[in-house]
């Protein structure tokens, strides 16, 4: 009986000590969100598409406030939302899915280099696809 004990803890402290650590997902929050983004590429459904170099169209989210900057001399296509006016300035909230920008809302995804946010691409919404600078 006394063997059997032995064996079990030694066989149990094999079977935890084999197994590997699970990879941390990112948990998306405003705290993620947070910082500034340059513009990579805008699918607007009927409304086209724009591609972007790193900074030349910029959206700087902090304190739950979003503001948007480009040259004056970049020409953006007019359904790139938020990207009317330099240096505008709008409200938003986010969660681990979803970002409400001037109580309009998206979808979020966002890693430590990337953040997308759309409204259904698949159905000619929108997509914005960012670079964190």
């Amino acid at each position: 009986m006394k063997n059997l004990l032995y064996l079990s803890a030694i066989l149990l402290s094999i079977t935890f000590s084999s197994c590997e650590e699970e990879e941390s997902t990112c948990i998306m929050t405003a705290d993620t969100v947070e910082g500034s983004w340059s513009m990579t590429d805008a699918m607007l459904g009927w409304g086209g598409s724009q591609t972007f170099e790193m900074n030349e169209l910029i959206w700087t989210f902090d304190n739950n406030q979003l503001l948007v900057s480009f040259e004056d001399s970049l020409e953006l296509n007019s359904n790139i939302p938020y990207s009317s006016v330099n240096n505008g300035s709008f409200n938003y909230t986010a969660n681990d899915s979803t970002i409400v920008i001037n109580e309009d809302s998206y979808n979020l995804m966002v890693n430590e280099t990337e953040l997308i946010i759309d409204q259904n691409p698949w159905s000619d919404g929108i997509q914005l696809t960012f670079i964190r600078n």
